[in-house]
């Protein structure tokens, strides 16, 4: 099991929320998987903490013929390489997100939010425009560095800040979404923090 796979276990574990994941290491397992999410997302994990491991992302529609080959390609790269499938049904939900962002927060309460309202998963958020917004939580004054055309309300910004204060991490990379999601069923999934 990876570093990344222990940190959502570790989430979880204090009541922080994640999407429904699975540590695979075998094509058999993946296969199961598959039968069983039919959108998902695959990112390579390993024990130690490494940036930017493979991402990819796998859609019934549109690997109907090659699933398998495609799933093969795929868990045979992890493994030559030493790596396990960190495999999450989050992509399911990228029609109902509202935006993605990275927190860093400090001991005052200080806080720097890049978010992302572009329906995609947020390792690809990067890839397209973001916003970036700096403040303090507790103040609740806020300053924008770029605006960019993303989509969100300042209730949603205080919501997400609120979600993340108390919480024992000074960074977060997660997910609003109009609804509830994930395995404890909250409207943000937490996907990292440090």
């Amino acid at each position: 099991m990876g570093y990344k796979t222990h940190n959502l276990q570790r989430l979880l574990d204090s009541k922080v929320n994640v999407h429904h994941y699975q540590n695979i290491d075998n094509l058999d397992a993946l296969e199961k998987y598959r039968a069983m999410h039919p959108l998902f997302t695959m990112r390579f994990d390993s024990e130690k903490k490494i940036k930017d491991l493979p991402f990819y992302v796998y859609d019934d529609a549109k690997h109907l013929d090659d699933k398998h080959e495609y799933l093969k390609q795929i868990m045979k790269e992890a493994q030559s390489s030493g790596y396990t499938l960190l495999c999450s049904d989050g992509y399911k939900y990228d029609s109902i997100l509202k935006f993605n962002f990275v927190i860093e927060k400090q001991a005052n309460y200080d806080f720097m939010m890049e978010l992302c309202s572009t329906k995609v998963p947020l390792r690809t958020m990067y890839q397209y425009k973001t916003t970036i917004i700096k403040g303090n939580i507790l103040e609740r004054k806020y300053e924008y560095i770029n605006r960019d055309d993303n989509k969100y309300t300042l209730d949603d910004i205080a919501f997400v800040l609120d979600y993340v204060m108390d919480k024992p991490y000074s960074y977060f990379e997660g997910t609003l979404y109009q609804k509830e999601v994930g395995i404890l069923k909250e409207p943000i999934v937490i996907w990292q923090t440090d």
